[in-house]
Formats: structure tokens, sequence, C-alpha cells
């Protein structure tokens, strides 16, 4: 089974996230360095769902990361390092029985491969990736990434560091992801590779995953990820945060 872990959102300077978030309602904490990316960021959680503000600090670093196939630093380079939301990544308990089914279906498999960054009070946290992809796909597909450690243990050690605080906006938790895509096929091939039924409605095309909807909407001229819906606020509003759309909605 797969949920949604978090999503991957470039940003200038993610430091600069958890004062501007704040004033949105948003609790957001500074996270850690991933030394072997250049990469640094700042973290805002949603139980154990999170979005990660993702910026670089080595951009040599980066460049060599991005040569990597399928990677999240791969496609913020071919989106010509435009920020805003580029990523989504899936979590799993079960990873090299995830690569191979998926090496079975046919996709390029990358991993499992293991990493880990320090966080800010010199601890280390570490899990596994898995990159999968076919060649010329429209859209990248979610990476997938397993934790180490079990997932209460990992809650209340996150509760206990103060990333993981209640949001003045409200009791907030993921609910769709919402994405435009030349062809509605994207739906089918990701439907597919990770077992989850299709609903399908005019031009779009639904799957459920137990934590949030993937909506896939059919659009003339772009394949991206345009908009992300959070339920759960004491106050709806809608917010532009570098390059991405959030969409805050009562609980319904």
């Amino acid at each position: 089974m797969y949920l949604l872990d978090h999503l991957v959102h470039f940003v200038g300077r993610p430091e600069q996230l958890v004062a501007s978030t704040s004033e949105l309602g948003l609790h957001t904490v500074n996270g850690g360095k991933h030394e072997m990316w250049g990469t640094y960021n700042s973290l805002c959680y949603f139980g154990l769902s999170y979005i990660e503000f993702i910026g670089i600090y080595d951009e040599p670093l980066f460049e060599k990361s991005a040569r990597e196939p399928y990677t999240l630093h791969e496609t913020y380079k071919n989106k010509n390092y435009q920020n805003g939301v580029v990523r989504l990544a899936l979590r799993t308990n079960s990873i090299e029985k995830d690569a191979e089914s998926l090496k079975s279906l046919g996709y390029d498999i990358y991993g499992p491969e293991e990493f880990s960054r320090t966080r800010p009070d010199g601890s280390v946290l570490s899990w596994k990736l898995l990159h999968f992809g076919k060649e010329g796909q429209a859209l990248e597909f979610p990476f997938i990434i397993q934790w180490d450690g079990e997932d209460e243990a990992r809650y209340n050690d996150l509760v206990e560091s103060g990333a993981i605080t209640p949001h003045t906006l409200g009791n907030l938790k993921f609910k769709e992801i919402k994405f435009e895509v030349k062809d509605l096929s994207i739906a089918t091939d990701w439907a597919r590779a990770f077992g989850l039924d299709v609903k399908e409605r005019g031009t779009s095309k639904t799957l459920n995953i137990p934590n949030c909807l993937l909506t896939f909407k059919q659009s003339a001229d772009s394949d991206k990820i345009s908009q992300v819906v959070i339920s759960g606020a004491a106050k709806e509003q809608d917010a532009v945060i570098e390059g991405t759309k959030y969409i805050f909605e009562s609980e319904k």
C-alpha cells in the first residue's frame, strides 16, 4: 500500500518559509542539509505527510545530482529551475518488492538506495529511495520512499522535536493534488504502476490513495502539478507560494 509522503516544493530560500507560512497559519520548521545533493529544506507537516520546501546551497553538487535519471533534481533542472511543487513522493514499507514489481512492468529502475541527512540538532535521519520511469514520459512518476524505523516512533520523535505542532489555521491534512496533463493516459499509467483504481469524469481522472486524491485534468498546454488542496482549515483561503497555488478548505 502506498501513502502520500510529501510534496517537493522548490523555493529560493527554504528558511524564509518558516515566517511566511506562519502568516498563513502554518507551522513550518527548518529541516537540514542533503550534503550528497547540495540541497537543504524546511518542512511543514500534516501528520506524517508534509511539504518539503527545498532549495540549493551548492550549485555544482546539485548539477551533479541532476544528472541522475528520474530524480527530483533532474526534474527541477528540466523545468528550467522554475520554483513550485515539482514532484511528490509516495511512502511504502516494501520498497524492494515494489522495485521488482515496477521492473516487471517494464519501467527503468534506479534503486532502492540508502540516504541520510543531519538534522539541526545533529541527529541523523535515514531512508531508502526508489526512482523509476520510462523514456519520453511527459510527467514524472512519484518517487518512492521508505523511512527507517516504525511510523509511530517517527511520529513521536517529530512531535518531541517540535516539527509536528498544531497549525493555528486548523487540523490540516492533504485532501487532493491536482494535475494538468495533455494526455489523460498519464493517470492510467500511474494507476497501473501503483495498483490504484481510476475514476473518470468528463475530461478528468482521479486516483484514490488512502490519504489523498490525485486528480488529473486534461489541459491543452501543460503537464504539471497545478494545485494542492488542504482540508481542515478554520478559515478558508487560497495562497500562491513561489509558483504553486494552495487551497485551504474547511472540513466538509
